[in-house]
């Protein structure tokens, strides 16, 4: 296989991911400004849409509800809006047109036609429910068509690589935002009430709500939320069971540079780390493991883009 295919269907994988929990995110953050616990925080809480879509923002400026929602999905000129990655995701697998299936090609064109030909100027907040949906139908399909229409070889094995190390940076982004969050809105926990509605919140945003209440029979508290999502291992798309995944398709690579047992011995010592964690009640603890997994995922993406990709 050549390098830039590999590296083409790996950032592939990765675009599709984050559009799927950019969108989500951006949808349930700005639902939340209509609740009653929220609703003083609205500026706030736009302000966390654009640092967790990784959007420049001058700290002095007053967000508007339709500039923010503008600049997080249709802005071309915003490298991390949500069309921008749908169209960097489309280039990347136009590149590779070869290599996958007509039936992936065809539901990822459809995603790019829908944000070519979206109407921009009638868009408002009212339509981020309509916009999230159709979002992730398209998503869902293209999902789909990576798991049903595709031989299971490298050609798979290196898009699902990006696709999982990207869910595991998001959870992780997601998680960190979301602790500085109810941190600062609840005065450090002295308001009860914000800091659990803001851990449903995070909770939502990684589609993590009815398993984690499933999961802990209704019972939720912070240690429980966390080990949930850094420790389950039956939980999708908890750490534990994205690292696993990252490690599945990593040893199925049929390629071996001389590079690989450096690299699939610092992937075991991330799963280790997380393995080891289990102070899940102490959020200093937390925090800490989480910016050094962010490290730890950042240097294993730069490791395998040093090993398959130059």
């Amino acid at each position: 296989m050549l390098a830039r295919v590999a590296e083409s269907l790996y950032w592939f994988g990765r675009n599709l991911e984050r559009a799927e929990h950019c969108t989500r995110f951006l949808k349930v953050q700005y639902y939340s400004t209509l609740d009653a616990p929220m609703l003083q925080n609205r500026d706030f809480t736009l302000r966390s849409i654009l640092f967790m879509s990784g959007s420049d923002f001058d700290t002095e400026f007053v967000p508007t509800e339709l500039e923010v929602l503008r600049k997080v999905i249709f802005d071309y000129n915003n490298a991390s809006s949500i069309f921008s990655i749908i169209r960097n995701g489309r280039e990347n697998a136009r590149s590779i047109r070869n290599a996958i299936s007509s039936e992936l090609w065809e539901a990822i064109n459809k995603w790019y036609l829908f944000s070519k030909n979206y109407k921009v100027h009638q868009f408002d907040a009212g339509k981020i429910h309509e916009f999230s949906d159709i979002m992730f139908s398209h998503i869902a399909m293209i999902k789909s068509n990576v798991s049903n229409s595709m031989l299971h070889n490298d050609v798979w094995h290196f898009l699902n690589l990006g696709k999982f190390i990207e869910c595991t940076l998001q959870v992780i982004r997601i998680m960190r935002s979301k602790i500085s969050d109810w941190s600062i809105l609840s005065d450090n926990g002295v308001n009860k009430a914000l800091m659990t509605y803001q851990w449903t919140i995070m909770l939502k945003s990684l589609e993590a709500f009815d398993a984690h209440n499933n999961y802990n029979k209704g019972h939720r508290s912070q240690g429980s939320i966390f080990e949930f999502t850094v420790g389950n291992a039956v939980f999708p798309r908890s750490i534990n069971s994205t690292l696993s995944k990252i490690a599945f398709h990593l040893e199925r690579v049929s390629l071996r540079p001389e590079e690989y047992p450096e690299v699939a011995r610092n992937l075991e010592m991330i799963i280790d780390d997380n393995e080891e964690f289990k102070d899940y009640k102490d959020e200093e603890k937390v925090v800490e493991y989480l910016e050094n997994a962010n490290i730890s995922m950042s240097n294993l993406h730069n490791q395998i883009s040093n090993m398959y990709f130059n």
